[in-house]
């Protein structure tokens, strides 16, 4: 067994710190200033990095949107691999997982709902985060064997925004608005 180099966590953790630092920032001024009129610069300079640095992390600017999609991808893939259970009842499950994941996230989630509304390339950016959700639900849904699971990826994916979006206006549990969006499926 080989043992971990020492500092390698804290470098993992100050990258992951940097990370984040730029994905706040620029959320902030996209939220303040508006997507067009932000530049990496002053995304960077808010976030007390380079340019140079800026390009590291992210090819575009707009990718700050995804606030760490892959991994909460794969770790819905592993709840839906993992539930009890079939049909509606996994995608209720994997669905409320996934929302109990955002619920430290209220105030980036604001800022980048704020974002979009500056920029069409952000709704449409918006609109294909959530496309490529409901195809990672389906496909999830599909290895399992469920039949219908395109369907049932549209359903459970817009359960979560309806969900998200009266949570980010009302405030409260997004676990609790999930239940009770798929409640009334019911």
């Amino acid at each position: 067994m080989t043992e971990p180099v020492m500092g390698e966590g804290r470098r993992e953790r100050h990258k992951q710190d940097t990370r984040v630092a730029l994905e706040d920032a620029a959320l902030r001024r996209f939220a303040l200033d508006g997507y067009d009129e932000t530049s990496v610069d002053s995304i960077a300079a808010d976030a007390g990095v380079s340019a140079r640095t800026f390009f590291r992390y992210f090819a575009t600017k707009d990718e700050v949107l995804d606030m760490g999609r892959e991994e909460r991808q794969a770790d819905l893939r592993a709840v839906v691999a993992a539930a009890e259970g079939s049909g509606l009842a996994v995608v209720r499950a994997a669905v409320t997982e996934l929302a109990a994941g955002f619920a430290e996230d209220r105030e980036r989630m604001m800022l980048r709902q704020r974002a979009a509304a500056s920029s069409p390339l952000l709704r449409g950016r918006l609109f294909d985060t959530l496309a490529s959700w409901e195809r990672t639900l389906a496909l999830a849904l599909h290895q399992r064997g469920e039949p219908h699971a395109e369907t049932l990826a549209v359903v459970g994916i817009a359960v979560f925004r309806f969900a998200a979006n009266a949570w980010l206006r009302d405030g409260g549990d997004i676990s609790v608005e999930v239940g009770r969006a798929f409640d009334a499926l019911v």
